[in-house]
């Protein structure tokens, strides 16, 4: 006898198994002559209704009849979470099916193609709510702002430097994310304090105040009294004609107590003044920069994994990054200097672990490049070349934080 040719539906429906069962559409010739009308129910695990072709169809002489049908079965199937579509889809391809007399058939699909496209589309969004404002008074022109919990009730606090009013005022949280109208302590008059830090400085377990205090050429130290009021400050010279801009507190001899770290832009220096232990310090040592620098921002950090704090300061008029490096008792290397670029003006530095090896790389603002620098750690304290990455044209950067 010889094959024909068949045209059949098949119903798809939702399932598991690859299998029919009757009545069948369609009609197949046995051996013995007799035609079987059959409706042919396939279930593959896709929702869809598909119209399928027999192109070829082989009937044995046997009670067991074997049928090869070729079937293309394509099915589209989207899904969308969010802002994401995903399309897939499936071809089934040469299905061979086996007819016994208990006429089930089983399907065996012996080419499966999937092909899957995803489109994304991307939305803005705001990461922040509207900025709620704390005045720092009329004309203060506020310079710089540290945190740290000064009163002692596990929440961080607000303190910054008001350069034109020459005080440092105290924003208290209240808990809820707002914070009390700020009290001011002095700076002395015309100090306008440029650069504020906060460290335990006399061991009470307090967060004092260390204030750079730019056009008084000195530091100030006010001690927390322990219920988030501080003493009148004491000052420590940092030289004629300092202009010391920031400051910067840690243990950098190795006794347990913050010592003070001071960029003197006016005198081309790093001053370092030592902790006595009962909060007040000796006189500054200072650490050439070289002529013209211009240091504006010092960060201390341990930068080649001797547990000693070094140096890393911004060299505004030299156009480089600075890195002094901690001898071990409380005095530093001459600085190893790393280019900014020509005229790229660094005004803020910090560091922190950017490509998870465990060392402190360096991080720079530019403020005339407009562009951000970053200078990784090699691991023995020095620092590759910087890579930068744009902050926009005319941007001019001039803080940075990590």
């Amino acid at each position: 006898m010889s094959p024909s040719a068949t045209r059949q539906k098949t119903t798809v429906l939702l399932g598991t198994k690859t299998r029919v069962s009757r009545p069948l559409t369609g009609r197949l010739r046995s051996s013995n002559g007799r035609s079987d009308d059959r409706k042919t129910t396939l279930a593959i695990p896709t929702a869809a209704t598909i119209t399928t072709t027999a192109t070829t169809m082989t009937t044995s002489t046997s009670t067991t009849s074997t049928t090869t049908i070729t079937i293309t079965a394509t099915i589209t199937t989207t899904a969308t979470t969010g802002s994401t579509s995903t399309s897939t889809t499936t071809t089934m391809s040469t299905t061979t099916m086996t007819t016994t007399a208990t006429d089930t058939i089983t399907t065996t699909a012996t080419t499966m193609t999937t092909s899957t496209s995803t489109t994304t589309t991307t939305t803005q969004c705001s990461i922040f709510s509207t900025q709620t404002t704390y005045s720092a008074g009329s004309g203060s022109s506020p310079n710089y702002v540290a945190a740290a919990d000064v009163n002692d009730d596990n929440k961080l606090d607000v303190l910054v430097a008001n350069f034109n009013v020459s005080n440092i005022g105290v924003f208290l949280d209240t808990g809820n994310g707002t914070f009390t109208a700020q009290t001011t302590y002095s700076t002395g008059s015309g100090s306008n304090p440029i650069s504020v830090a906060a460290a335990d400085v006399d061991g009470d377990s307090k967060p004092d105040i260390i204030v750079a205090n730019g056009d008084a050429n000195n530091v100030g130290v006010l001690l927390n009294t322990g219920n988030g009021t501080f003493t009148a400050q004491t000052t420590y010279s940092t030289g004629s004609g300092s202009n010391p801009v920031s400051v910067a507190a840690a243990d950098v001899d190795g006794d347990s107590q913050p010592d003070i770290i001071v960029a003197n832009t006016g005198a081309d220096n790093i001053g370092v003044l030592l902790n006595t232990g009962n909060g007040t310090f000796t006189a500054q040592t200072t650490y050439s920069t070289g002529s013209g620098s211009n240091p504006v921002s010092v960060v201390a950090i341990d930068v080649n994994g001797d547990s000693k704090p070094d140096i890393i300061v911004a060299n505004t008029g030299a156009d480089n990054i600075g890195v002094l490096l901690n001898t071990g008792n409380g005095t530093f290397t001459a600085q190893t200097t790393y280019s900014t670029g020509s005229s790229s003006n660094p005004l803020s530095v910090v560091a922190a672990d950017i490509n998870g090896d465990g060392k402190p790389d360096i991080i720079v603002a530019n403020g005339d490049a407009s562009n951000v620098g970053v200078l990784l750690n090699t691991g023995n304290g020095t620092f590759t070349a910087q890579t930068t990455d744009s902050t926009g044209s005319g941007s001019q950067p001039d803080s940075v934080a990590a």
